[in-house]
């Protein structure tokens, strides 16, 4: 069942996201003053100033009819400074609730009844939303394409990463970020290069012999969410691709045996026919130990050019199974394209360790 909701909900998306660029583009909200001059000087200097250590960690592609879905990931000291905020909001409280209280004991002093005296309960005291705003500049050749912003979220979990996506069109771009307190009074700059792949529905569907792949990602989990996010989003220790309704918790390459991650990729070279099913691409997995083979696993047919198929850590060859031991192994990967009568093919090895 999630194979197919991850394959429709791609299929969806190459079609609508192709149209909503400009829409999105349309959607921008004022910016401050003090982030509208940090972001013209890192434009102009290419110096973050490394206030939050504001730091790039990976990127996620999603490809679309004409331009690429684009999950940037970085992260942020932002915990630290939200205490100190909240601190400071909850000394503020208190010094005007001790200036209310000294008022109402002052007016009290004038009344003799203990009945007739008058009594205050302080209100609570709120917090914002959210201690943080993002807010986001891509530059191509030098020139502004894309400035959103998002409020950076707050739970009780700890950050181990945020994120966003945008879309965007291949190319070299600068991503300029600027994190700003939500008070004005402090903010963080950091600038990332980034080159977004080829990877639209047209450059998939081009035909090739040799078939190519995006580079592969493990995932512990992708959560269905409940209504599409089509607002400029910051997620925390996931990635989302809100239009699409889906959630993401990409891993490292490393697992422990009872681990069943899952793993997916972009077949490139693939061609489509006019059939109830246009892909016809067949999948061989192997793991390896060294140069030994430790298990195969049952030809896969797939139905369209998104690979996402979940993976068992266990020995399967020659009627021996059994959990994989700890070590260094490779996930082999060999696909052909049947539309192509076998000729396109593409072998693909993968990395990855046992753990425990």
């Amino acid at each position: 069942m999630r194979k197919f909701i991850l394959a429709a909900a791609w299929l969806s998306m190459i079609f609508i996201l192709g149209l909503t660029l400009s829409a999105q583009e349309a959607m921008k909200n004022p910016i401050p003053e003090r982030v509208q001059n940090s972001l013209d000087g890192l434009q102009k200097t290419r110096m973050a100033n490394g206030v939050f250590n504001i730091q790039y960690k990976n990127t996620y592609f999603w490809a679309l009819e004409k331009a690429v879905y684009v999950n940037l990931v970085f992260s942020a000291d932002l915990e630290g400074d939200m205490a100190e905020l909240k601190s400071q909001l909850k000394k503020q409280y208190d010094e005007k609730v001790a200036v209310e209280v000294k008022k109402l004991e002052e007016i009290n002093k004038k009344i003799r009844k203990e009945e007739d005296k008058k009594k205050w309960e302080p209100p609570a005291l709120i917090y914002p939303e959210a201690f943080h705003n993002l807010y986001m500049r891509v530059l191509m050749g030098g020139q502004a394409v894309q400035e959103y912003r998002a409020q950076v979220p707050v739970d009780g979990e700890a950050a181990m990463y945020y994120s966003f996506g945008t879309i965007l069109a291949p190319g070299e771009y600068d991503v300029l970020l600027n994190i700003n307190r939500f008070d004005n009074t402090r903010d963080g700059t950091q600038i990332i290069k980034l080159q977004v792949p080829e990877l639209t529905l047209t450059e998939i569907t081009k035909p090739r012999k040799d078939l190519q792949i995006s580079t592969p990602i493990f995932f512990t989990e992708v959560k269905r969410l409940l209504q599409p996010e089509t607002r400029f989003t910051v997620v925390k220790n996931k990635y989302e691709n809100g239009p699409a309704q889906l959630d993401f918790y990409p891993c490292s390459n490393s697992f422990k045996t009872s681990d069943k991650p899952t793993l997916a990729f972009f077949i490139l070279g693939a061609v489509a026919v006019q059939s109830a099913e246009p892909w016809d691409i067949s999948a061989n997995i192997e793991i390896r130990s060294g140069r030994e083979r430790v298990a195969k696993f049952e030809e896969l047919k797939l139905s369209n050019p998104y690979f996402y198929q979940p993976i068992e850590f266990i020995k399967k060859d020659k009627d021996v199974t059994g959990p994989l031991t700890v070590g260094d192994y490779t996930l082999v990967v060999e696909l052909k394209d049947k539309n192509q009568g076998d000729q396109a093919k593409g072998v693909f090895e993968i990395a990855f360790k046992i753990v425990e």
